[in-house]
């Protein structure tokens, strides 16, 4: 008899031998049983026992012994037709779960990164990339907090640049400033390019800080500039979410 169907539906070789053996013996106690299946007799109780919860054999004691019988196998048909009962209720269980599920795949998949761009030539750099993660659409938020450094020819003509290009890809830029920061309102505020607006807040805002995407800028304008850059969607939500509640209290 070919008993691979029994194995697919989950039956063990041991379970598929034991109730073989029953069926062939009839009602019987547990020698003829072993002998039939050539199981070992230190297997066929626990064999039979997962054979009885599974609805297929029934036990009864005549003078103190055990006898153990197989059911018909059209049982094994009910035991089917329970099992997809079982995966049904199953798989809607796991439906309900399954979008979690998904999203922690997904964040594990998202790329997170730590870079840091050194002096002004890896500023340049840091926008350049910026401007290709850029396009129709999106936003650069930016946080601007004043600083003697700032007060270079280079720097104010790299961002004058950086936001022709960015109008030109027609991305949108949002400028937060505190109120005190006569430097960024009297020399680096470039409404004259298209898609800019620029608000200023009573606000202490973080060392200067630039948000595009899934990446998160901190600037130090030392003697040596740097650019610490964190790439990581729910870092960059946060900052994002602490810039427009400052954003939308602005004037």
């Amino acid at each position: 008899m070919n008993t691979k169907i029994l194995e697919r539906i989950g039956f063990t070789q041991g379970e598929i031998k034991v109730y073989s053996a029953l069926l062939e013996t009839g009602n019987t106690t547990s020698g003829p049983v072993i002998n039939k299946s050539g199981v070992a007799r230190s297997k066929v109780y626990e064999i039979i026992e997962k054979l009885k919860i599974k609805g297929l054999v029934s036990e009864s004691i005549k003078s103190g012994t055990r006898y153990f019988q197989a059911a018909s196998p059209d049982r094994i048909l009910d035991y089917i037709k329970n099992k997809e009962k079982e995966l049904k209720k199953e798989a809607s269980e796991f439906k309900q779960i399954l979008p979690e599920l998904v999203a922690k795949q997904k964040f594990a998949e998202e790329k997170q990164e730590v870079k840091v761009y050194v002096g002004f030539e890896g500023v340049k750099t840091f926008y350049d990339e910026i401007l290709d993660k850029l396009n129709k659409g999106d936003e650069y938020l930016a946080m601007t907090f004043s600083n003697e450094s700032l007060d270079n020819k280079s720097i104010i003509l790299m961002f004058q640049k950086f936001h022709q290009k960015r109008a030109e890809k027609k991305a949108k830029a949002k400028i937060l400033c505190n109120i005190h920061d006569k430097l960024t309102q009297k020399k680096m505020n470039y409404s004259n390019t298209r898609l800019y607006e620029f608000k200023t807040t009573k606000q202490t805002l973080p060392t200067g800080i630039a948000i595009v995407k899934d990446t998160v800028a901190t600037f130090n304008w030392g003697k040596i500039p740097r650019v610490f850059v964190i790439i990581c969607r729910e870092n960059a939500e946060q900052y994002r979410k602490f810039f427009y509640d400052v954003w939308n209290k602005s004037d």
